[in-house]
């Protein structure tokens, strides 16, 4: 088997569902990662699994909602409340797997951060191999306070995974935010990672730095080879190892030149070859 190549949907937010899957399979990649929004409320799984079939695209991975709204309003501080209802369209557009973030919570004992191990850990028991894996994500330095959340530091998050039987999700970018090697930070992946967020880190100036709201937007989240990550490497060490999961391609809408959809395929083709380029051609 080989890495399969996929877009975020999240990275083409605002634009119709149809048009993200028609430029995805013209770009040459091999799936989706569905983000849940309004339009996948509205239209239902019914007509997610029309245009897997109509474009011959899959939803290989499903994320949660980027920003709460009816239905889905705390999703950015716990996804414990909306385990349920995410795990069932993960498997009702075929998905193999929900990529679950971690919590904005401090203790695991009481609060936010207990009944996010309580729900999310009943999820994933209930699954019990009969449905979509459960992708526990590296979450993302904003400001110095999410040094105090739980499950943010990698050896905590790969114990909780170990402990739990969850697969995990591999953010770059994320991994950046706290200034950790790429490379060195596989070791609490190894084994259990099923998809990889691809994505580079900028080095920008002080004033965005001081803005969490345009870190996704400028900093982290930016097109593969633009920025400080050793992603290169990083794609030839996964071959090396025989990583056969997905490879999503999860940008910033900037990043992706979103705001001039003409010119959106030519990124993503772009993209593409990049990791071509990266796991093909040994330096």
């Amino acid at each position: 088997m080989q890495m399969l190549v996929s877009l975020s949907t999240g990275s083409l937010y605002l634009y119709p569902l149809r048009w993200t899957f028609a430029l995805a399979k013209r770009a040459g990649l091999d799936g989706l990662e569905l983000v849940i929004g309004p339009e996948v409320d509205l239209r239902g799984p019914a007509y997610i699994k029309k245009l897997t079939q109509e474009f011959q695209l899959p939803v290989l991975t499903v994320h949660p909602p980027l920003y709460g709204y009816p239905g889905w309003e705390t999703i950015n501080d716990s996804y414990a409340p909306y385990m349920e209802k995410a795990i069932a369209l993960t498997d009702a557009v075929g998905a193999r797997l929900l990529v679950v973030h971690p919590p904005r919570a401090y203790d695991y004992a009481q609060g936010r951060g207990k009944e996010y191990v309580e729900k999310v850990v009943a999820a994933r028991k209930s699954i019990n191999g009969h449905g979509p894996k459960l992708g526990v994500e590296n979450g993302s330095k904003f400001t110095e306070r999410d040094h105090k959340y739980i499950l943010r530091a990698l050896p905590e998050l790969r114990e909780f995974a170990d402990k739990h039987d969850f697969a995990m999700t591999l953010d770059t970018s994320h991994v950046g935010t706290f200034e950790l090697d790429l490379l060195d930070s596989l070791q609490w992946f190894e084994g259990r990672v099923a998809n990889v967020h691809l994505s580079d880190l900028s080095d920008v100036p002080h004033w965005i730095r001081s803005q969490p709201r345009l870190h996704s937007y400028f900093r982290q989240h930016q097109f593969p080879g633009a920025g400080t990550l050793p992603l290169r490497e990083l794609l030839r060490e996964l071959k090396a190892r025989g990583y056969d999961g997905t490879l999503t391609f999860e940008l910033s809408p900037l990043a992706i030149d979103a705001l001039t959809p003409w010119r959106v395929e030519k990124k993503l083709r772009a993209a593409v070859e990049f990791v071509k380029d990266a796991i093909e051609n040994e330096p």
